[in-house]
């Protein structure tokens, strides 16, 4: 009779993991796009840097554990979270991006021929990222292979891009980009920057620990910044975080730069001076979304 009454007092109980710290769970729209972004499985929870343990019964929030480096100690509630109500939610794998010999995504390379990338007379120009295949099954939510492209070198808060159409990505807001300076003065409208071509392989992993990056699961730098697309609202996911100065090099350039100390930023590809390119993705409205973090 014990073991029976103990078993049903136990499937009262359930347990989230999420990668990350910074959120309160009080139900609003920034907690919600939270979890669905950065819920991971225990293992995953205790080995990235920082991690939360949540316990629910009955499916209401009762106890919290913020996890530092494997650590585990109790995160005191504040009285809106304590009736925060469990979420159906799916857990997040991540992937490591490695370089490999061959593979159908990469990053850099010349875009295909029937690819146009946005051009203004406004500002820096657009550069070619490189094509996430929906093929691989890290990108196999995607409708179609993604050939990314970003104006890198602009002050980009974040940029939402259009991608109804997959070989013409339209701009959402070019009266918002016409207003976002940058901060290489040497930069010009019709400046170019080329990447030589990396392919890379996606691979399960519990961490954030991908030589080029990771997906999945943003590893914020700043404040969560998670995106929703302006045509249906819905919450984008992580197509990839990727880092600067990981040896994707530049093949051609006709950026040359005055100041010596500038030159670094243009050898490879690097996002504002060794930071994090966050790209967001939502499939329904096929809106994909561009960020930097650093420090």
């Amino acid at each position: 009779m014990f073991s029976i009454f103990s078993s049903c007092k136990n499937k009262k109980e359930k347990t989230l993991y999420l990668a990350g710290w910074e959120t309160n769970f009080n139900g609003d729209e920034q907690c919600n796009n939270f979890i669905k972004t950065q819920v991971v499985d225990k293992a995953t929870a205790f080995t990235v840097y920082s991690g939360i343990e949540l316990v629910f019964k009955n499916d209401i929030l009762v106890q919290a554990y913020d996890i530092e480096e494997g650590a585990k100690k109790v995160r005191e509630l504040e009285p809106e979270e304590l009736n925060f109500k469990y979420p159906e939610v799916k857990t997040n794998q991540i992937y490591r991006l490695t370089k490999t010999s061959n593979s159908n995504s990469y990053l850099g390379g010349k875009p295909t021929e029937d690819l146009t990338i946005p051009k203004f007379e406004f500002n820096a120009p657009f550069q070619y990222i490189g094509k996430f295949s929906k093929d691989d099954e890290a990108f196999n939510w995607l409708p179609f292979d993604l050939h990314v492209v970003a104006p890198i070198y602009l002050n980009i808060d974040p940029l939402f891009i259009d991608y109804s159409d997959p070989n013409n990505p339209k701009v959402l807001d070019e009266e918002g980009l016409a207003s976002t300076n940058n901060s290489y003065d040497d930069l010009k409208p019709d400046s170019e920057i080329v990447f030589k071509k990396v392919s890379f392989k996606a691979t399960k992993s519990s961490d954030f620990d991908g030589e080029l990056g990771h997906t999945s699961v943003p590893n914020w730098i700043q404040y969560p910044e998670i995106p929703t697309s302006p045509k249906n609202n819905k919450t984008m996911r992580l197509v990839c975080q990727l880092q600067s100065n990981v040896g994707v090099m530049t093949d051609y350039s006709n950026v040359n730069p005055e100041d010596e100390w500038f030159k670094q930023y243009f050898e490879q590809m690097n996002f504002w001076g060794n930071g994090n390119l966050f790209v967001f993705f939502e499939p329904e409205s096929k809106v994909l979304c561009v960020m930097i973090q650093n420090t």
